[in-house]
């Protein structure tokens, strides 16, 4: 049987993943007025740099035994490998999509926008999606009914599934959760630091972002105790919400210097 506490945090993490970014663009729509395309570009975004790009080219490269032996063998390597790919391609996309598509919506507020789409979408499809089947499977389970699963998937995918959802330690279903509330407000801070850049003209800010990124994702993804690895992202999550504050001032000031630019020019 798999436990009424880890059907329990299932569901508050389902929450999490569906519930938590449509409020925030809700918020921020009311309060802001942000951009519904920059939303949809911020998710569009993820959707194209990772599901239709990173990740087939590194399920193609895991087939590739010279990949497998130089690479996938050595887990400091793979780790290390899976970060920076993560960076490019994420703050790849979040740059062309800014510079390409939302040329007329480039300000503070679009920025946050743009990062509630991206990690909202993230959050839905990577974590939320999967929690859901969970759900599906514990209550299958807990019905006496597995048999029928086991008839649709290989024996032995399905015996590991059940006794991952029944040996798992309750607690591991509620982080999942509680770790998007931070990935949430660090891609929200990604999507800024990229969006200063282009207004700037510098893509110094661009390199910061993949090398920030790939920092946070190699720091989690090579620590083997869950706990530290949840430690590090409520630090970063607390010093992106900082950071984040800190930044509309500081958008305000180019918006106004824009402003007068522009007045001057004409």
């Amino acid at each position: 049987m798999v436990s009424k506490q880890s059907m329990i945090f299932m569901i508050v993490t389902v929450i999490i993943c569906f519930v938590f970014p449509v409020a925030l663009a809700v918020y921020f729509r009311k309060k802001e007025k942000i951009s519904i395309l920059a939303l949809a570009m911020g998710a569009s975004v993820f959707v194209i740099s990772q599901m239709s790009l990173r990740l087939p080219l590194i399920n193609y490269l895991n087939g590739s035994e010279i990949f497998v032996s130089l690479i996938k063998s050595n887990k400091i390597i793979y780790i290390a490998f899976l970060a920076i790919t993560a960076g490019i391609f994420e703050e790849g996309g979040r740059y062309l999509g800014y510079k390409y598509f939302m040329k007329n919506k480039l300000n503070w507020k679009n920025g946050i926008a743009f990062g509630i789409g991206h990690a909202g979408i993230e959050a839905m499809v990577l974590v939320g999606a999967p929690m859901i089947n969970n759900i599906l499977f514990s209550s299958i389970i807990n019905l006496g009914s597995f048999n029928l699963v086991m008839d649709k998937m290989p024996q032995a995918q399905a015996i590991a599934l059940k006794d991952s959802l029944i040996n798992t330690s309750s607690y591991m279903f509620l982080l999942g959760g509680l770790e998007r509330i931070f990935v949430i407000v660090f891609q929200i801070a990604l999507a800024i630091i990229v969006l200063e850049g282009i207004l700037k003209n510098n893509k110094k800010y661009l390199i910061d972002a993949i090398l920030i990124h790939t920092l946070v994702d190699y720091l989690a993804g090579f620590n083997p105790n869950v706990f530290i690895t949840e430690g590090i992202m409520l630090a970063v999550a607390v010093v992106s919400f900082r950071f984040l504050r800190k930044s509309k001032g500081r958008f305000k000031e180019m918006e106004v210097y824009q402003d007068n630019k522009n007045l001057i020019n004409e």
